[in-house]
């Protein structure tokens, strides 16, 4: 049997992807009454029309009316009489089949403006109208039987029936006529009791809303109120689709033939899926903050399209998706146990727009250009970018990982995650951090360089490792960042907590449990008896769970198992059996080799659960000299005090009957350094591998200098005494207090409001999204982008009030940063 599916007319109007049957005269208004549509359905509202009341049509147009399908006018009238336009009948179905496609081809007499218009657009690119040979759509034309017939049965998939019996069957054309035979077959449109067909006659509003509920009831159901649907135990089978169109829906224990669709009624409220699979497709049209959760499920594609907001998914348990395809912005999130294979961000992704990545996916495909993803934690086996994707930002969060990157286009990887191997096949490309391993692609000339950390050469010139410690002082505390910084941030000495050298690297949870550790139950931390050891020391742990302790270094994914054990294999990451609250040795030999990388200890537990990672510093051994490596300038915005951390890379002490005091000096506030004693109540401490500096000032100003006098300390063993050692400048950090919420460095407000403040120095101050990172050129970016607010703060004008006003900006999480600063937290809510 031929499919009519390929046919056309020059001249006419083909429709089809929607529509239901009718008896087509009054005569037959019995028995179309009767025929009314029961669906599984709960309905959201029932409208009333003055004009309804007693019309036979009165049963569909009230249920389609309540799910938001179909309107009246402002005097309550349906007129179910009056021919249905072509423009009317495009928007029925799009509202009904949610539709939101936007083709590239345009109609000749569909203004941009015209109300119709975006939905002329998504009926071509849905493929129900396909306009007429002169280009034109005639949105106000009328609709005739056939071309209803042709509609519906496209998007049933119907092919034509077994003949036509129409008295008037030689009248109906043959582009439409396998359509009219297949959906009369259906009893979706029927003839009239004299036996024809009448394929020419227009239909009216009834008529049109009769076919559309008939045709419904053979796409699927609607699911229009919170609440759970399908059985508590055993598998509910649907031949057809499904459409979710109310936030609170749970869909359980379902095998959903067709597609699945999440419309935009969902608005930003939750859909959860629990044990449903779906054969087609997914269409994500609403869902919020919160989610679209999915449970267990098995999905084939996925389509992320939510027009007015993000939208969040996430899978946990056993899911399995294998594809997820996003066009506009979203939030993805993969729980362990969840198997995403493929992410495409897609080219329809408008510029500006923000994905954010988390878990661990097997490939993302980037083709959208000036797009900001960024990748919190987990893992991505293969990044493919295309060379479609210039100006877009990749940000790799510290506890992420890239396996290998291939680069076709201009773009930028900012932070500090790790990325085993690049293949750079485009010029232009700028990164934060090496990758393990940098190959040149076919696609570019041998001597294409790329820009690393700030530094611009040829791609084969770079290494596998760069420095993680600067040479020279960096800054870091409370949110802010110094422009001393030399490349680098953290701790060295001190595992990364706020008290350097004898920090506890945020893995103590309080002292819980006897060895230091603590159990949250869906969390855990380890306790450690020191953070810092000297290279072929171990560091022993005590923790609340039994499983096993790696030590490794900072490029090794402790969440993904299979890149643990590979490191193990690979001399990368030691690993030992650990029983529950029990002093363990974890060894370092063979992973740790001195001094200027980072290193890691965290426990596995026998349910494959990871604690929380504590950083160790690794001292160089009794074979190095004493090297003074940097200064740390550090501080927060709520204890409002900074100080100054000179460490070395090895462990110190001081040498015997001297006063390290008496060899710290410091100048502050002159551009030439002016060297002066310290203040009896400035603070001084000796830790591990440095000397901690706590000034009773609690901020310096913005050139800041200390020097350290030669034999001030020694190593342990007597055997090296420092040299001379004179900071670089250094600059305070700027602090913002808000006028409106003194003592408040996180509120919510509604968009809207005027927040003023002052700040303690000069500089440029910005109000942007809080994951904003990198230069003052990425910053300015997102402000000319729209995204954010500037202004500059001149030296005289220290006393000010200033103002940010929030009325033009999305709801969302903002930052208040002055440059090189402190950070206020701001939540801009919807007003």
């Amino acid at each position: 049997m031929k499919k009519w599916l390929g046919t056309s007319l020059s001249g006419l109007l083909l429709f089809g992807m929607l529509a239901g049957g009718v008896s087509a005269e009054k005569n037959e208004v019995s028995s179309v009454a009767d025929a009314a549509v029961k669906s599984n359905a709960v309905e959201v509202k029932k409208a009333t029309f003055s004009d309804m009341s007693t019309h036979w049509a009165k049963d569909a147009v009230q249920l389609w009316s309540g799910r938001g399908i179909v309107q009246g006018s402002e005097d309550r009238l349906f007129a179910p009489n009056r021919e249905i336009t072509r423009a009317e009948w495009t928007a029925m179905i799009n509202r009904m089949f949610q539709y939101q496609g936007k083709s590239a081809t345009t109609f000749s007499d569909v203004q941009p403006e015209a109300w119709y218009a975006k939905d002329a657009s998504a009926a071509l690119a849905a493929g129900y109208a396909t306009g007429y040979s002169d280009g034109t759509f005639r949105p106000n034309g009328t609709l005739s039987r056939q071309e209803a017939a042709v509609t519906v049965s496209r998007i049933l998939k119907l092919q034509g029936g077994s003949g036509i019996t129409f008295n008037d069957a030689s009248s109906i054309p043959a582009w439409s006529k396998e359509a009219v035979a297949a959906a009369s077959a259906k009893k979706l449109i029927e003839g009239y009791t004299d036996g024809s067909f009448v394929p020419g006659k227009a239909l009216t509003r009834a008529e049109a809303i009769q076919i559309l509920d008939r045709t419904f009831k053979e796409y699927g159901d609607w699911y229009g109120e919170g609440a759970v649907y399908g059985p508590e135990k055993g598998l509910e089978k649907k031949g057809g689709s499904v459409v979710v169109n109310s936030a609170g829906v749970t869909l359980q224990n379902m095998d959903i033939a067709g597609d699945l669709i999440i419309g935009k009624q969902v608005g930003d409220g939750d859909v959860y899926l629990r044990n449903v699979n779906v054969h087609g497709k997914t269409y994500v049209y609403g869902g919020g903050e919160n989610s679209v959760h999915l449970e267990d499920s098995v999905l084939l594609t996925v389509i992320v399209n939510k027009q007015d907001g993000t939208v969040r998914l996430v899978a946990s348990g056993k899911t399995t998706v294998q594809e997820i395809t996003i066009q506009t912005g979203a939030k993805l999130e993969a729980a362990k146990g969840a198997d995403i294979s493929k992410v495409s961000l897609s080219d329809e992704l408008p510029e500006k727009s923000r994905v954010y990545l988390t878990g661990d996916f097997e490939t993302v495909d980037v083709l959208a250009k000036s797009i900001s993803i960024q990748v919190p934690s987990g893992s991505i086996g293969e990044l493919n970018v295309a060379d479609s994707a210039d100006a877009t930002s990749i940000e790799v969060s510290k506890e992420a990982k890239i396996l290998n990157a291939i680069l076709n286009a201009a773009v930028s990887i900012l932070g500090e995650g790790s990325i085993e191997k690049a293949v750079v096949n485009a010029s232009g490309i700028t990164m934060d951090k090496a990758p393990g391993k940098v190959e040149l692609g076919s696609a570019v000339p041998k001597d294409t360089n790329i820009k690393i950390g700030g530094i611009d050469k040829p791609a084969d010139q770079w290494t596998a490792k760069t420095p993680s410690v600067p040479s020279t002082g960096s800054g870091s505390g409370g949110g802010g960042s110094t422009p001393n910084t030399g490349g680098g941030s953290g701790d060295p000495g001190n595992g990364g907590s706020t008290d350097p050298g004898n920090g506890n690297g945020g893995g103590n949870g309080g002292g819980s449990t006897p060895g230091g550790g603590y159990d949250g139950g869906t969390w855990f931390s380890i306790g450690i008896e020191s953070d810092t050891v000297t290279v072929t020391e171990s560091v022993y742990i005590n923790s609340p769970r039994t499983g096993y302790a790696y030590f490794t270094d900072s490029r090794v994914d402790g969440n993904n198992p299979v890149m643990l054990e590979a490191a193990v294999e690979a001399g990368a990451a030691n690993k030992v059996p650990v029983t529950a609250l029990t002093r363990t040795e974890l060894p370092t030999t063979g992973v740790a080799k001195g001094f200027g990388s980072s290193y890691r200890a965290f426990v596995v537990d026998e349910q494959g659960k990871v604690s929380y990672v504590i950083t160790v510093t690794v001292l160089d051994g009794a074979d190095s000299p004493l090297k003074q490596k940097g200064m740390i300038l550090s501080g927060s915005w709520t204890d409002n005090q900074e100080s100054y951390f000179i460490y070395f890379n090895r462990a110190i002490q001081a040498v015997d009957g001297f006063n390290v005091r008496d060899y710290i000096q410091y100048s502050a506030k002159s551009a030439l350094p002016d060297f002066k004693a310290l203040d009896p109540n400035d603070k001084v401490e000796m830790k591990t591998n440095g000397i901690l500096i706590t000034p009773q000032i609690a901020s310096l100003g913005k050139s800041t200098y200390f020097r350290l006098l030669p034999g001030a300390v020694e190593t342990l063993d007597g055997a090296y005494k420092n040299e001379l050692y004179t900071s670089t400048a250094y600059s305070s950090f700027t602090r913002a207090d808000l006028i409106d919420y003194p003592g408040k460095w996180d509120i919510t407000v509604p968009i809207g409001t005027v927040l003023n403040f002052k700040v303690n120095y000069s500089g440029d101050v910005y109000f942007v999204y809080r994951d904003t990172y990198g230069t003052q050129t990425d910053f300015d970016k997102e402000v000319t982008d729209g995204h954010g607010l500037k202004l500059s703060v001149s030296d005289d004008a220290i006393d000010e009030v200033y103002a940010f006003d929030t009325k033009d900006l999305q709801e969302g999480e903002y930052k208040l940063y002055p440059f090189g600063g402190y950070t206020i937290q701001v939540t801009l809510t919807k007003p």
